[in-house]
């Protein structure tokens, strides 16, 4: 990694392998750079610096911009002060068929940059950063939750019935059974089963599928984390979920915990809180429980959300909007419920889940009257995960991610394709 090569001191001995993306002859000198997503480094190949001239002559021939080369040497320090490693043997690995886009010059065409993300990451190193950091974001969340005891675990993406969220599903058909199934638009179900088992901390970190718009936020094929803490409630993982994201914050290099997006400075150490139904009259609305679910959900979303910029808690939601939410003892009217929204982005959802089980059917069936009378957003009515918890299931919390969306936000990109590295293209 060319990283490690970046913290050698002079003299220090090197061995790296990477791509030439930059190479010039000058007489028995010459100069390039290497560079891989860890960093880039100057190299030189100088006759009377090689243990064998055959090696020079050969190397310094045969070496091209886009090839792959495997050098020694030791940190040197060229004429103009740049870290250099002046080589002492090396071979060329391969040569490319097609010449790649000169670094210098880069990708205009920002489709191309799409497509070829390949080429982009492999010339443009503050491009592959980004999906440095994305690793790095991924693996802070697997740490943090297996220190304090969550267990990951895997749920299927081929299901019979569509739930655990309301969304349009992708239907595949199963041959050998056939019957439909559903690419998974969310992994709750699952999971909150996985709690009946006497499993008490768990989470996932794997793809859902919703087959609806694109837009800067949404895209058909997503990275969602989802954990569920029984015993808990939706304010117990309002204060794990701080501590996740302030951990995600302080090691991704923003001390302060400001974000900057776009000229914004988010500030991720000072996160407020709103009630839903606050936020409606604020916005000179009428109170949410006097429109249909869908209207005030459009609402919110239209009127309200973009103008939440810094990062908000919004919470306690009527409770028509939440079928798997559990109610407040003091107001069965409102579920306990937040969202995390970030310059108008919801990022998270958390809510005290409904476990219930002659609740949890009457909402169901509710969902699959609306279901058969048009609604494809409707959730299925789901058997096995009733019966899951007709058989007991503990009092608990739950809480999803967007990863892509997190990563959009710490990068400061303006869409969620700047983020995945091979997103869904026409």
């Amino acid at each position: 990694m060319i990283f490690k090569c970046l913290a050698l001191v002079e003299n220090s001995s090197v061995e790296v392998s990477a791509r030439v993306v930059g190479y010039r002859r000058m007489g028995n000198v010459s100069f390039g750079h290497i560079q891989d997503s860890t960093g880039k480094i100057q190299f030189c190949l100088k006759k009377n610096a090689m243990e064998n001239s055959d090696n020079y002559k050969s190397l310094s021939k045969s070496v091209t911009n886009g090839g792959f080369i495997s050098i020694t040497g030791k940190i040197w320090f060229s004429s103009t002060g740049e870290k250099t490693i002046l080589v002492s043997s090396g071979e060329l690995l391969s040569r490319p068929h097609t010449p790649p886009p000169s670094s210098f010059y880069g990708i205009s065409d920002e489709e191309a940059l799409i497509r070829k993300r390949y080429l982009h990451t492999a010339i443009d190193t503050s491009a592959a950063e980004t999906f440095v950091l994305r690793s790095k974001v991924i693996s802070i969340i697997r740490e943090f939750l297996t220190s304090i005891d969550f267990i990951e675990v895997e749920t299927p993406i081929l299901s019979r019935q569509v739930s655990g969220a309301m969304a349009r599903p992708f239907v595949t058909h199963h041959n050998a059974l056939d019957r439909d199934f559903y690419l998974r638009i969310a992994p709750e179900t699952y999971l909150k089963m996985m709690t009946a088992g006497g499993f008490n901390r768990v989470f996932e970190i794997g793809k859902s599928f919703r087959n609806e718009g694109i837009d800067r936020s949404h895209v058909q094929e997503f990275t969602s984390l989802e954990w569920y803490l029984a015993f808990a409630d939706y304010q117990t993982n309002k204060h794990l979920f701080v501590s996740l994201i302030n951990q995600i914050i302080h090691s991704v290099g923003f001390e302060n915990g400001v974000v900057n997006r776009g000229g914004l400075k988010l500030d991720f150490f000072d996160i407020r809180t709103k009630k839903y139904r606050d936020l409606f009259e604020e916005y000179g609305l009428e109170n949410p429980d006097t429109y249909s679910t869908k209207e005030a959900d459009e609402l919110f979303k239209r009127v309200i959300r973009p103008n939440i910029i810094q990062p908000t808690f919004v919470e306690d939601y009527p409770a028509n909007m939440s079928p798997m939410a559990a109610r407040k003892k003091n107001d069965p009217n409102t579920v306990e419920q937040w969202q995390l929204i970030v310059d108008g982005w919801e990022i998270v959802k958390c809510y005290t889940e409904l476990v219930d089980p002659t609740i949890q059917r009457d909402l169901l069936e509710q969902q699959a009257a609306e279901r058969e009378s048009g609604n494809d957003e409707a959730m299925m009515l789901d058997e096995a995960f009733l019966e899951a918890m007709e058989y007991g299931m503990p009092p608990q919390s739950g809480l999803g991610m967007g990863i892509d969306r997190l990563i959009c936000i710490l990068a400061d990109k303006k869409s969620l394709r700047d983020v995945i590295y091979f997103p869904m293209l026409r």
